[in-house]
């Protein structure tokens, strides 16, 4: 087992501002602008004088099979005008495994690298014995991307964070 450089995958975000009706929006309006920054970080469970143990994050540059590391992706608006209802996509890592319980709320995922979406935790058709169909949970190897929906808009100079954890196989 060898250790494996990390490699950023670069980030899709999409800015939505509320649709305006009957209406263009005025030229002079600017529209908003985001920009990611993502931050990897691996966890290492320490263990005090005491025998407790207790997980704390630090920086990484290799990471190993068996690693779990924490990626914060960070949306900041640096445009004029509120970010509504914006979207962060982002890959999961090659050479990694989503944590499925590490995902928040309002995400969706794809199983196909980012051709089709639907509602987390995904969910995949498998073949009962009887022959039917039945819709079950995805492995947690199957998903390709994750895709986060801001519930809040982000306002110019603001920010928002999502964070999502892979282990690296």
């Amino acid at each position: 087992m060898q250790a494996r450089p990390l490699s950023f995958l670069r980030l899709v975000v999409l800015a939505a501002t509320a649709p305006v009706l009957a209406a263009a929006p005025a030229p002079d309006t600017a529209p908003p602008r985001l920009e990611v920054t993502v931050a990897v970080q691996r966890e290492v469970t320490r263990v005090d004088v005491n025998g407790r143990s207790q997980v704390v994050l630090e920086p990484v540059k290799t990471a190993n099979p068996g690693d779990i590391l924490v990626y914060r992706l960070r949306a900041t608006n640096v445009g004029l005008a509120p970010a509504r209802e914006a979207r962060i996509d982002d890959p999961i890592p090659a050479g990694t495994v989503l944590v499925p319980d590490s995902v928040g709320k309002n995400v969706h995922a794809s199983l196909d690298g980012g051709k089709t979406w639907q509602a987390f935790p995904a969910t995949v058709s498998r073949k009962r014995d009887d022959g039917q169909l039945e819709r079950v949970p995805a492995p947690a190897n199957a998903y390709t991307h994750l895709r986060w929906v801001l519930e809040q808009a982000v306002a110019p100079g603001g920010s928002a964070e999502v964070a999502f954890k892979v282990q690296v196989q």
